[in-house]
């Protein structure tokens, strides 16, 4: 009866749920390297297991000659290789994590950063982009790269300042998602009992927080790669500041309660606009 009363509680915890939905994603792209690897033996025409050449080829001769190694196949086999070497780990660890009770924003922040390296170095792997270690000294001289850099902080930095205002609201409106947190405003077991409610406005903060988790770090990931593929210097300028104008906008518009449609505009011009360098990325680099 203990274990089902505990299994119905992590069921109704929004930190473990958070990791079960970014552990599943992950695994998922961890599977799919294989069918990727499979791929890439067909169009590649190399194989390590005899009776896989047949698909391709009946002659033997020709069979033969398709028992070879491909660098393209090896690319994706040692990709697949460095996401069992650290999938593995996440869910391990990242299970005991969730366990531990963290802060459901701190864990969310924790499971999309890694999710989203993890899709960024595979990306990067099988369409072999310049690693950072050869490239550094060309980025730090890159124009681009420095303006990617700035406005990527900018607006990471504005995204943490919205758990500082999500607290600013919980003290101000006197509205609390824990306990202990009451012991900040009110002395009496009753009053903070009071205390432990849901506000609207602390709550418009939050979802305003949460679209920018959302929009903000496919940004940094997608704009990173954006930088690496040498668009113009004007072009990546537009970009990053279009992008960084609109989140401000979106923020503003969200917690001040603007009419539709301002927040929805600058929702959709931030998202066009990292779609807009994914395009650039895809249309540059895309090696199939």
């Amino acid at each position: 009866m203990c274990i089902k009363n505990e299994m119905a509680d992590l069921m109704n915890n929004n930190v473990f749920l958070a990791f079960c939905t970014y552990a599943t994603i992950v695994v998922l792209k961890m599977m799919f390297m294989a069918p990727l690897t499979g791929y890439y033996r067909m169009t590649r025409k190399a194989f390590s297991n005899w009776e896989d050449t047949a698909i391709r080829q009946k002659d033997p001769e020709k069979r033969k000659k398709m028992l070879q190694t491909h660098p393209d196949v090896e690319r994706v086999r040692r990709c697949h290789q460095n996401d069992l070497e650290n999938i593995v780990p996440f869910v391990v660890i990242g299970l005991l994590y969730a366990l531990t009770g963290p802060d459901l924003s701190t864990a969310l922040l924790h499971f999309r950063v890694f999710v989203g390296s993890r899709f960024i170095h595979t990306v990067s792997y099988v369409l072999a982009l310049p690693q950072p270690s050869r490239e550094v000294v060309h980025m730090i001289d890159s124009e681009v790269f420095l303006a990617f850099s700035t406005y990527a902080t900018i607006v990471v930095l504005k995204m943490m300042l919205m758990s500082f205002m999500t607290s600013y609201f919980r003290m101000t409106k006197k509205a609390f998602s824990n306990p202990e947190d009451t012991n900040l405003s009110a002395k009496a077991s009753e009053d903070r009992k009071k205390l432990v409610r849901v506000d609207p406005d602390v709550e418009r903060v939050r979802r305003c927080h949460l679209n920018d988790l959302e929009n903000i770090v496919p940004f940094v990931v997608i704009g990173l790669l954006y930088a690496l593929t040498g668009p113009d210097l004007s072009t990546a300028l537009l970009h990053f500041r279009v992008f960084v104008g609109s989140r401000f906008v979106h923020t503003v518009a969200y917690v001040m309660a603007v009419p539709q449609p301002t927040r929805a505009l600058a929702f959709a011009v931030g998202l066009f606009t990292t779609f807009s360098m994914a395009y650039r990325v895809l249309t540059t680099s895309l090696f199939l």
